[in-house]
């Protein structure tokens, strides 16, 4: 499904990002390397707000990585406007804006001064600069030193450093990492502003609210393998979850752990919430009904993202903190 985008010639919508069965192995000896990359293919057209999902360790950074030309594919093969040739691919990458991991700027000069040393490898001129700073809030602390910066203000600047050129599609590897609550509002409004103007966006973070109320389209990796693709909508609404409530909420959540439709099962506000694999929720109340459980309330459940994703990242991080931060 097809949310926004610019059609080619033919009335297609146009493929910003592709990638065929892209991969990506690190070591040559098979039995001692590493596949962090595993045959990925997603779309990513014109005007999406495109969200990147994954544990650590999934692959997110490295696919990040292979697009923007800092890391070589081992299988496979992507595009970014159309091109795929080596040759073809460094003039499309001059329509890209990327931030990648932690913002690398000089302590020591204002924030203003860093943009000009962008600026000035980008042969961007001082009103693009001026127009950066205030797209992202920092035309009032455009003086200060960086070193003086609090870290929603460092990832803004990395923000405003990205849009210097005036990129038609901008990456952005967890650009919200590590803020405070009023910090991802902050970021999370750029986004929209930048999504406002037709930008392509395409993020990889952890925070799964942020990106629910942020994004169009996800793809959710785990151990380097797409396992969902779509709308957020197409991706929350792909399953069926049911929220039961008993007597006894101990049994309850036993027997629907050894229901056979069931794929997740987790407690939520007195109830039990089960992902299952159908939508028949008659067979599963005679199931609970012939266990001598009797539920007080059956109902479907509609699941977040971050249900949907650790239903299918099921044991890939220790704890919830790892997907919240």
């Amino acid at each position: 499904m097809v949310v926004s985008g610019r059609a080619d010639v033919y009335g297609e919508p146009m493929a910003i990002i592709e990638t065929f069965e892209l991969s990506k192995r690190y070591g040559t000896r098979r039995a001692n390397s590493v596949l962090a990359v595993d045959q990925v293919s997603i779309a990513v057209e014109q005007g999406q707000v495109f969200g990147f999902l994954g544990p650590n360790g999934s692959g997110k950074t490295t696919t990040i990585g292979m697009l923007v030309g800092i890391i070589n594919p081992t299988g496979g093969s992507f595009s970014l406007f159309g091109a795929s040739e080596p040759r073809d691919l460094v003039a499309a990458r001059a329509r890209v804006g990327a931030t990648l991991e932690t913002p690398n700027f000089y302590p020591y000069l204002s924030g203003r001064d860093n943009l000009r040393v962008t600026a000035a490898i980008k042969g961007v001129g001082q009103p693009r600069i001026e127009e950066c700073l205030e797209l992202v809030g920092l035309a009032d602390r455009a003086k200060h030193r960086f070193r003086t910066y609090s870290l929603g203000m460092k990832q803004r600047l990395a923000l405003a450093a990205t849009m210097l050129n005036d990129p038609e599609l901008i990456i952005l590897d967890e650009p919200a990492n590590g803020l405070d609550p009023q910090g991802m509002k902050e970021i999370r409004e750029i986004i929209r502003i930048l999504a406002g103007r037709g930008k392509t966006i395409f993020l990889s973070s952890h925070l799964l609210w942020e990106v629910e109320r942020t994004c169009s389209h996800v793809s959710i990796v785990r151990k380097g393998r797409i396992v969902a693709t779509g709308t957020v909508e197409e991706v929350v609404s792909a399953g069926t979850a049911a929220l039961l409530k008993a007597e006894d909420p101990d049994a309850l959540e036993a027997a629907l752990a050894d229901y056979p439709g069931a794929s997740s099962v987790r407690r939520l506000d007195g109830g039990v919430v089960v992902a299952l694999d159908s939508d028949d929720l008659g067979t599963l109340n005679r199931y609970l009904a012939g266990l001598g459980i009797h539920v007080s309330h059956l109902a479907p459940y509609r699941q977040s993202l971050e249900d949907v994703f650790i239903d299918l990242t099921e044991g890939d991080f220790d704890s919830m903190t790892e997907i919240a931060s």
